[in-house]
Parts: C-alpha cells; sequence; structure tokens
C-alpha cells in the first residue's frame, strides 16, 4: 500500500464518527464547521474561518483567514487573526487512533492586546476562559485549576483537611481523576511542531496603539507522545497563540 492510501485510509478512520456528516456534506465543510465550533466553544467568542481545503495528493490542509471576535467593550474587532495557515499530515501515521500532523505553518498571526485601567487585558481574561473550559473538560490534564473548580463547587470540603489525612494523594480530590469512558477510544492528535512566519502584535492602551512584529517564531509540540483528544486541540492550539503575548 502506498503512502498515499495509508494517508487516505488513515483520514478515513480519523472522520469515522463524522461518517454520516461525510456522506452528505464534504471534508472540508468538515474542518471549516470544526475549527469554528472549537474556537467558539473555548473562547465564548464567535469565530469565523472563510475556507478551508484539503488536498489528499499532498496531504496538506489550507486555510484561509481565521478571525476571533475581541470581547465585547474593546476596540478591536478581532483580537486574534490568522490569514492562512497550513496544516500538514505526516507520512507516517502509526496508529488508527492517533493522527499525526508533522508541521502547521502560519503565515501571519495577528493579535490585538487591549489593557484597560485597574483590569485585566482583553488576552488574560480569554486565556483564563479557555484554561477553566479545558480543566472542566478534562480535569486529570489541569489539576490545580480543577481543584479549585472542584472546592467552589463542593464548599462543604475543605482541600487541606483532605490533603492533611490523605497525603499520598497529594492536593489533588477526585475530581481530578480521568472521566471513565464507556465508549469506543478517542481518536487523538499530535502536533509535532508549529512555525509563525509573522506575528504582529498590537498593543492598545488609552487609545493609542503600539506595533511591533516578531519573525520566524516555533512553538514546540502540542499533545506530546500520546495527543490530544479531537474536540480538545483546539483549545490548546488557541491557548498557545494566546500566550505568544506573554
Amino acid at each position: 500500500m502506498n503512502k498515499l492510501a495509508i494517508l487516505a485510509f488513515t483520514l478515513l478512520v480519523f472522520f469515522s464518527s463524522m461518517l454520516w456528516y461525510l456522506a452528505n456534506g464534504s471534508l472540508n465543510e468538515y474542518l471549516k464547521s470544526q475549527v469554528e465550533l472549537q474556537g467558539h466553544y473555548y473562547s465564548g467568542q464567535t469565530t469565523t474561518l472563510n475556507l478551508a481545503e484539503f488536498s489528499p495528493q499532498t496531504g496538506i490542509a489550507t486555510f484561509d483567514q481565521l478571525n476571533l471576535t475581541n470581547l465585547n467593550n474593546y476596540q478591536a474587532q478581532h483580537v486574534l487573526v490568522i490569514d492562512k495557515a497550513q496544516v500538514e499530515l505526516s507520512q507516517n501515521q502509526n496508529s488508527q487512533l492517533l493522527l499525526t500532523i508533522s508541521k502547521v505553518s502560519i503565515n501571519k498571526l495577528t493579535l490585538n492586546l487591549e489593557q484597560k485601567p485597574n483590569e485585566e487585558t482583553n488576552i488574560e481574561k480569554l486565556t483564563q476562559r479557555i484554561r477553566l473550559k479545558l480543566a472542566n473538560d478534562y480535569p486529570q490534564l489541569y489539576p490545580e485549576i480543577s481543584a479549585k473548580l472542584y472546592a467552589e463547587n463542593n464548599p462543604e470540603l475543605s482541600a487541606d483537611k483532605y490533603a492533611a489525612s490523605h497525603p499520598q494523594s497529594g492536593p489533588m480530590v477526585e475530581h481530578t481523576k480521568q472521566k471513565k469512558k464507556r465508549d469506543k477510544p478517542q481518536q487523538k492528535i499530535i502536533i509535532s511542531a508549529i512555525n509563525i512566519k509573522t506575528i504582529e502584535l498590537n498593543t492598545i492602551e488609552n487609545g493609542v496603539t503600539n506595533s511591533i512584529e516578531k519573525h520566524n517564531v516555533n512553538i514546540s509540540t502540542i499533545g506530546n507522545k500520546e495527543g490530544f483528544e479531537k474536540n480538545q486541540i483546539g483549545g490548546e492550539f488557541l491557548l498557545r497563540l494566546l500566550n505568544l503575548v506573554e
């Protein structure tokens, strides 16, 4: 079986949970909808993508004009803009349940950072929102945040007393344990590398905008060796991009 056939088979398996959709729509429409849905789910903000197009001949998916709407009462229309990105699938797919992306190449990433007096920035607010969402869905990966959420939802319990009487458990409580799943194993994604050709950071304070550019910025692996679930990858990816302002 040649590499193209292996790649096509891997994609078919990876999107097996969406066979009905694929039969009635298209892979490109599915990719576009997933970017928009995951962007909105994790950030709470409207996310739009003009175009998603996958080429089975090259194993590359192209995404054009991704926009993440800014929070209310801030100056810029969008907090994050990507003009063009390419996602290159690895030719060596070793597991039906693990899709390896060898590289994500972003042409230009624009981040609009806004500071108001005595407030967190718009990006700080968004990153906190995304982390909370990830911690709620995947508590085992965000134990500190998950413990705080658990304590807030269970005020009658004392985390300190629990840790003192159960030293073997450390500071965590049952909320941080991985949720048991009765359905089939979840398909996962690893992004081996991310390269951003140009980052434009616009800092807006008191109505004044200062802009700087960074070039050839690299982000390391997302997903480590085991990968992140396909419904998780959007939040993790968005978090990495927003954290570039730090």
